[in-house]
């Protein structure tokens, strides 16, 4: 490695410390704005909320990664823009795409670390962190983090299974619903006020069977013990189901996929969050493609405009991966269409970007 790539490489590094440590600050100063009346009302102790945006920290880096990546490529190739440093190089011999190369290998590098950010340190600390404002935020009971909101499982085809309310620590469930279907017909519903997880199986107590017959007769009565299972309906799994996606690494996130498509139940939504995972890193090796060229142009206006620039160009990025998330989500595109689309659309901008400028 030449000196001069040495320079490059080291420039960016540092350019890119800055933007990832000023990015950081502002997202917790934001935040700790938004959420200070919060904390003030639960009375949380200042070292709980120092220990809650500590948690935070890796979350964020992850999030803005391609924004500082952007930051970092602006300043680097439009101050050496600014102070003439490329035009000597082209001067020299060096031609563009050797520093553009250089960029895009250390952000290829610096994606991979993002990645494995939010596989190994990411899920992890996201649980703690949502632990705090739960439990200590919220004051709700340990047991809230499963029974937030109604549960709708389908248990095998034609048979799907609605909860109430579910207590992981007595592995009880409330407020249950059993119905089957046949050829889109009801059939069957059976309703318990309880089940209780025992020996691998859940017991249902006291339930009530009505059953629908085609002539529109309808047999109802006490039953007397009932029991039911699934690949799906482990304790364990019922927590799962309201777990979010920045709570799990990619391949907890694809064994809960694969579970859920047992069962029958949509996965979509998972699945796009799970192409997600891979795509947001990538973004981080597509923006300075984009961002390069842009930034080789000399405008007047300097570091300011640079910067106002990277924010545009952010904020269009972004809003054009939100969408493609909300096309996934509302199955119009494909999970992993919805995930790389803005990644193959700035992608190939950037390409032609870049050729119409090297000509």
């Amino acid at each position: 490695m030449i000196i001069l790539d040495r320079y490059i490489i080291f420039r960016y590094l540092g350019n890119l410390v800055w933007a990832i440590t000023a990015a950081t600050v502002i997202f917790l100063v934001v935040d700790l704005v938004e959420n200070l009346d919060k904390f003030i009302d639960s009375r949380v102790p200042t070292v709980t909320i120092l220990h809650y945006y500590y948690l935070f920290i890796p979350y964020i880096i992850y999030l803005i990664l391609p924004v500082a990546t952007l930051l970092a490529t602006l300043f680097t190739i439009g101050g050496m823009t600014l102070t003439n440093e490329l035009s000597a190089m082209q001067v020299s011999g060096v031609p563009f795409i050797r520093p553009l190369v250089l960029l895009i290998l250390t952000a290829g590098l610096v994606a991979a670390a993002g990645f494995c950010l939010g596989e190994g340190i990411v899920p992890v600390t996201n649980r703690k962190r949502m632990d705090i404002y739960r439990y200590e935020v919220r004051k709700l009971p340990r047991e809230a983090r499963a029974r937030h909101g109604k549960l709708y499982i389908q248990v095998e085809p034609g048979r799907e299974l609605y909860i109430d309310r579910y207590n992981p620590s007595t592995r009880e469930a409330y407020g249950i619903e059993i119905i089957d279907l046949s050829e889109g017909r009801l059939v069957r519903r059976v309703d318990a006020e309880k089940m209780v997880w025992l020996n691998s199986q859940w017991h249902l107590q006291s339930p009530v069977q009505r059953q629908f017959y085609p002539d529109g007769t309808v047999q109802w009565g006490s039953v007397r013990s009932m029991t039911i299972s699934g690949a799906g309906l482990r304790p364990d799994e019922i927590e799962k189901v309201q777990t979010a996606p920045e709570e799990m690494n990619w391949n907890e996130l694809r064994a809960f996929i694969q579970r859920l498509k047992r069962i029958g139940g949509s996965a979509v939504r998972w699945e796009v969050e799970l192409f997600f995972k891979v795509s947001m890193p990538v973004a981080a090796v597509v923006i300075v493609l984009f961002g390069a060229p842009i930034a080789a142009v000399k405008r007047r206006g300097g570091t300011m405009l640079g910067f106002g620039l990277a924010m545009f160009i952010c904020f269009v990025y972004f809003g054009f991966i939100q969408v493609g998330k909300v096309l996934g989500y509302n199955e119009t595109l494909t999970p992993w269409v919805s995930a790389w689309i803005g990644n193959a659309f700035f992608g190939l901008l950037g390409l032609a970007i870049l050729v119409r400028w090297v000509r």
